[in-house]
């Protein structure tokens, strides 16, 4: 058995990748400098304490902050990102965790439930603006999930890019948008100068999108620019037929 590594070594390899989103804490004390506040968005999606039993999968889950988390809950989770692995902190993490979580390079909308199952939970953090097809992406994460969905994106509610750079609250432009499903559209790197921002949506247009993609919205938490959905799998039919007819999976 090879000897535990040192608090000295750790920190090398911990220092030796230099683009951490999470911030994982992978020995007590020692925690990678991620950009992203990730136990704060933790407390913010109010996940199952005991997740024993359940399989979990983790869209767009870059360096695994909240796959070992459900792992550590018990769960039997998937992870899926667009990266390999070893080209974001997850293979650091998880030899440091010693974590048995699955990691798989895949695309979203390349995901099949026949091939990879179907899950308990789903968690889809951080994503969905970044999909040019939302819609489609939803369908794709409904057909693998059974129960719960937990969604968190960028909203526009509190704060619209302007043209000229500025910010502006969707409410103050009028008052009756907040109730409209709508959906900005980001060309190039008009968003944060990353030309993978898409959609910027309302939290009513994020609630809309839910509903016709067979999910039902229990819990709703404003976030400032970004917000959390709690959802479960519902069936809806009447919706599931007509978006079939119009991407080409069925007919009228």
């Amino acid at each position: 058995m090879a000897s535990p590594l040192t608090d000295a070594e750790v920190h090398t390899l911990v220092d030796g990748y230099t683009r951490w989103y999470h911030r994982i804490e992978v020995r007590p004390g020692i925690v990678t400098p991620g950009i992203n506040d990730s136990a704060l968005h933790l407390q913010s999606l109010d996940l199952p304490a005991d997740c024993s039993g359940l399989r979990v999968l983790d869209l767009g889950a870059r360096d695994g902050f909240f796959s070992f988390e459900m792992e550590r809950r018990g769960a039997d989770v998937l992870a899926i990102d667009y990266l390999p692995a070893d080209r974001t902190g997850f293979s650091i993490a998880a030899a440091l965790l010693q974590s048995g979580v699955t990691y798989r390079q895949a695309n979203i909308y390349h995901l099949d439930p026949a091939e990879i199952g179907t899950f308990d939970i789903v968690l889809f953090l951080g994503l969905l603006y970044h999909l040019p097809d939302p819609v489609g992406a939803l369908r794709i994460v409904r057909r693998c999930c059974t129960s719960s969905m937990y969604l968190e994106t960028l909203v526009i509610d509190e704060a619209v890019p302007m043209p000229d750079g500025s910010l502006v609250p969707l409410g103050q432009l009028d008052e009756r948008l907040l109730s409209v499903p709508l959906m900005q559209f980001f060309p190039g790197t008009s968003c944060n100068n990353d030309p993978t921002n898409y959609w910027g949506p309302n939290i009513r247009c994020v609630e809309a999108l839910l509903e016709e993609t067979e999910f039902s919205v229990s819990r709703i938490v404003p976030l400032g620019r970004r917000a959390v959905f709690q959802c479960h799998a519902v069936s809806r039919p009447r919706a599931a037929h007509y978006l079939d007819a119009a991407t080409g999976r069925g007919s009228l």
